[in-house]
């Protein structure tokens, strides 16, 4: 490796520890505001904090962004990645569901669930708002290409997706979050953990390789949170949601070798 290289590896090394220091700070301290001080996240206080934490991983890529004047990737639109984004973010959680049975009950748990959030829009805003457009513009934009020009994808996904649970962990431990109700040592906390790593790779083929990049990344991950929701309560289903997603990913990752330029 020339010194060039070393001296560029070292340069991305550093601004992706900037990242993570100043995502964790937008995140972490006002979660940990919320948790001591035991702000009620219904309270309009409450939610304006906590949707700032929430956006911490997209805050912080803006402040590298406008900090070091660095470029952004170019998406290729086309009519593809929008479809597999959300079919790949949806397919789990349905066959689950089909599996267990439960697709029956579908139609009416997800008329509550969205008559909860106000209706059809209000369900979709907050779903594209509540962890795709807060999280992705970091995860994607930020720190998955930097992680690529130095690492392959197994390892490109082992690290990020560490990165990405490690920095859900807090709401394990804030009252009002999904997260708290699950438990971080229990049966639903060991899915959440196992679930990041191949949801984290189907990150990386529809960003990198439909090259849909962040837009992709919003459209699956709104799909995956939304069809979760909306379908019936999984229960011990939830193994069999693992592995669904974990045979999405590897087909994923089969068709993504087997079209590989010779």
């Amino acid at each position: 490796m020339t010194t060039t290289a070393v001296q560029e590896k070292t340069l991305t090394r550093r601004r992706l520890v900037e990242f993570g220091v100043i995502c964790m700070v937008l995140t972490w301290v006002p979660y940990l505001f919320l948790g001591v001080l035991k702000v009620d996240l219904d309270e309009p206080v409450g939610r304006i904090v906590f949707g700032l934490a929430a956006s911490g991983p997209s805050l912080a890529a803006l402040v590298m962004f406008l900090w070091h004047r660095e470029r952004r990737r170019v998406v290729r639109w086309s009519l593809s990645w929008p479809i597999a984004a959300v079919v790949l973010g949806a397919a789990a959680p349905l066959i689950a569901t089909a599996l267990i049975g439960n697709l029956g009950e579908l139609p009416g748990h997800a008329s509550s669930v969205i008559a909860g959030a106000g209706g059809i829009l209000g369900a979709a805003a907050y779903t594209l708002l509540a962890g795709p457009i807060a999280e992705e513009f970091g995860w994607r934009v930020y720190v998955q290409p930097r992680l690529r020009q130095y690492y392959g994808l197994a390892a490109t996904t082992a690290i990020l997706g560490t990165a990405w649970w490690l920095w859900h962990v807090p709401l394990f431990f804030l009252p009002g979050t999904g997260q708290y109700d699950d438990g971080l040592f229990t049966q639903q906390g060991l899915i959440f953990f196992l679930e990041i790593f191949p949801l984290t790779f189907l990150m990386l083929f529809v960003t990198e390789r439909l090259r849909g990049g962040v837009p992709a990344a919003i459209l699956l991950h709104a799909a995956w949170n939304l069809t979760t929701e909306l379908v019936p309560p999984l229960g011990n289903g939830v193994w069999l949601e693992l592995l669904a997603v974990t045979a999405v990913a590897g087909a994923a990752g089969w068709y993504w070798r087997r079209t590989l330029p010779a």
